[in-house]
């Protein structure tokens, strides 16, 4: 995955390797409250880059990477592996993942509130000890899932692909536009306790930061990583030709330096063209499909909030295949 910087190193001030407690989410969420302008809107509004980025139904199309940049960190990987039901109820884990993390996004600050606490509680249940050595990280190091530096990480993953993602369709955003993204990412840190201090500059600095953690020891593949990739592009018999599709837009999206321990497929001059035949066709489509089929479900129920109006029988329909409840950020 290209990434654009200038090299501006980032070298934080505040220590990465501290846990995020509940006195330091608390002081974070209100630094965040007091940033939010209209509390029934929440921490975004339709005028924002986190809405038209992470609100267009083709951030879906950087999934993959975003979910195997995360496991390439062995303590998410060992987290996962022993605290979640992932390879259980991946469906349930899938929904309760977007419930949180969308209610957060498009939700008022109530919900934006309630939902921040509920993963921090989350998190601080989720502890134990590295069952292999992988890169710097030694077998039988402890773990915790609320550390600044792990936390943070799972953060760039998340806003880095997805607006890598969002210019392959809809072509680069101005630096200016880059700047007001990373800003509105701060107030999404904050619902974690990511002081703001433990945050790159700028942009460029972010994916600086981004950068020097791909290509060092911090992010290594071991045998528990390798399995659960395995098993998320295997998990179900009648998704695995569309799974087989996506292994193909997330090998392309990762950085050539996690491809082959991962498993994902070399890249080819005829699989770049099945990539690139793809982005066109989502690229061509994303100018005639219906709204429903344009925008996250939670979007389009937030909009219709903002205005005074219902939620429309589609959207409740949506949503309750995307979250199991007809209703999310109403």
């Amino acid at each position: 995955m290209q990434t654009q910087t200038n090299n501006n190193v980032y070298k934080s001030s505040q220590p990465l390797k501290e846990a995020v407690t509940k006195e330091l989410l608390q002081q974070q969420l209100e630094v965040m409250t007091q940033r939010v302008l209209d509390p029934e809107i929440g921490l975004y509004g339709p005028g924002s880059m986190a809405w038209k980025v992470h609100g267009n139904i083709s951030v879906m199309f950087g999934a993959g990477a975003a979910n195997l940049l995360q496991l390439a960190h062995p303590w998410v990987s060992q987290a996962i592996d022993q605290h979640s039901q992932t390879q259980t109820d991946p469906m349930g884990r899938l929904q309760r993942t977007f419930l949180n993390v969308h209610s957060m996004v498009f939700g008022n600050l109530d919900q934006v509130l309630e939902s921040a606490v509920r993963v921090h509680n989350i998190h601080a249940k989720i502890t134990g000890q590295v069952s292999e050595s992988t890169g710097r990280t030694k077998k039988k190091t402890e773990y915790f899932a609320n550390q600044v530096e792990a936390l943070l990480w799972v953060h760039a993953t998340l806003w880095i692909v997805a607006l890598h993602v969002h210019e392959l369709f809809y072509g680069a955003v101005t630096q200016a536009e880059r700047e007001q993204y990373y800003d509105e990412s701060k107030l999404f840190a904050f619902l974690f306790g990511i002081p703001e201090e433990a945050m790159p500059e700028n942009w460029d600095a972010y994916v600086a930061w981004f950068n020097e953690v791909v290509d060092s020891d911090l992010l290594a593949v071991g045998k528990v990583g390798r399995e659960l990739v395995d098993y998320l592009f295997t998990m179900r018999s009648w998704l695995i030709p569309l799974l087989n599709r996506h292994r193909i837009h997330t090998s392309v999206l990762l950085p050539q330096s996690l491809r082959a321990p991962f498993g994902m497929p070399e890249i080819t001059p005829a699989l770049q063209k099945k990539f690139d035949f793809d982005v066109r066709l989502i690229r061509t489509a994303m100018k005639f499909v219906p709204v429903h089929l344009r925008w996250i479900p939670s979007q389009i129920e937030a909009r219709r909030r903002i205005k005074g109006k219902k939620t429309d029988l589609i959207t409740r329909m949506t949503n309750k295949m995307v979250y199991g409840r007809p209703l999310l950020v109403s």
